[in-house]
């Protein structure tokens, strides 16, 4: 478990600290915030851009759906909540699979 720093592994870092930037974000502000809406397109941009090397893109549509309809406020209620636990869960999986990444590059 090393850490060699490269370009790549440390665009992987700023993306986790994004992610956990963008989670305290969400649930500290109100859901209309902007900072979550812009850190999905940049994840999207980055899934779809090497989707070998980074994140499964499907579990990124999930949380991408979930942090549109909590944006633009379809739900109310419970279902926010479910929303937002989807939401956290693709934040776990891309901080983990970050990690994988950052020590095994």
């Amino acid at each position: 478990m090393s850490f060699n720093a490269n370009n790549y592994t440390v665009s992987i870092v700023l993306l986790m600290a994004l992610t956990l930037f963008t989670a305290f974000v969400r649930m500290r502000k109100p859901l209309e915030h902007n900072w979550p809406f812009i850190y999905w397109l940049l994840i999207a941009v980055v899934s779809f851009r090497y989707p070998d090397d980074t994140f499964d893109p499907r579990v990124v549509l999930f949380g991408i759906a979930a942090g549109l309809l909590l944006r633009f406020e379809f739900l109310g209620g419970p279902a926010v909540n479910i929303m937002k636990a989807i939401e956290l869960a693709v934040w776990a999986y891309i901080l983990y699979t970050g990690f994988l990444i950052v020590t095994t590059a």
